[in-house]
């Protein structure tokens, strides 16, 4: 039985050392956490009962009011894009993911793609929005070094395409 008990004080020391170790500092890997954003459904189609043309026009007020410059306007085929490269409202319009203190956002690289289109008497429009960014981790001194080995995931919060429908509905 003496065997027995050193063996079961052994696995017992043994079990608590890993325990302990499982819940230390692991050179601060919670502050240097990425966690992508899980992409939501959002709503990025919108029929309207009124002309195309107007559609059309109150989409080039939106964009321009946004600050955004339409980089492709093609009205025979319904297509309006912009990009954005480093846009500051990038993350207001998308989910980067989740980042521990020591690690940082660069500014959203932002595509938006609208088709309007005619269906009867009715436009319709679509929106798609994408966007990439870079991480960063932040040095004690406030020196951000870039993380190219992570590449983050971006994708839209919604509020872009509310907006944007709010506009052409009115």
């Amino acid at each position: 039985m003496d065997e027995r008990s050193s063996m079961k004080k052994i696995v017992g020391v043994a079990l608590a050392l890993l325990m302990a170790g499982c819940a230390s500092d692991n050179n601060g890997g919670e502050q240097y956490r990425y966690t992508p954003p899980v992409a939501k459904a959002t709503n990025n189609t919108q029929e309207m009962q009124i002309p195309v043309d107007l559609v059309w026009a109150r989409a080039e007020k939106w964009f321009g009011d946004h600050g955004l410059n339409i980089e492709n306007s093609q009205r025979g085929s319904g297509l309006m894009t912009a990009n954005v490269e480093n846009s500051a409202d990038g993350l207001e319009w998308l989910d980067c993911g989740t980042m521990g203190s020591k690690v940082a956002l660069g500014n959203p690289n932002l595509q938006i793609n609208l088709i309007i289109t005619q269906s009867g008497n009715n436009s319709v429009a679509t929106v798609n929005v994408k966007g990439n960014t870079q991480l960063y981790f932040v040095e004690s001194s406030g020196e951000r070094v870039p993380a190219p080995s992570i590449t983050p995931v971006c994708v839209s919060r919604g509020s872009l395409e509310q907006s944007l429908f709010s506009t052409l509905a009115n």
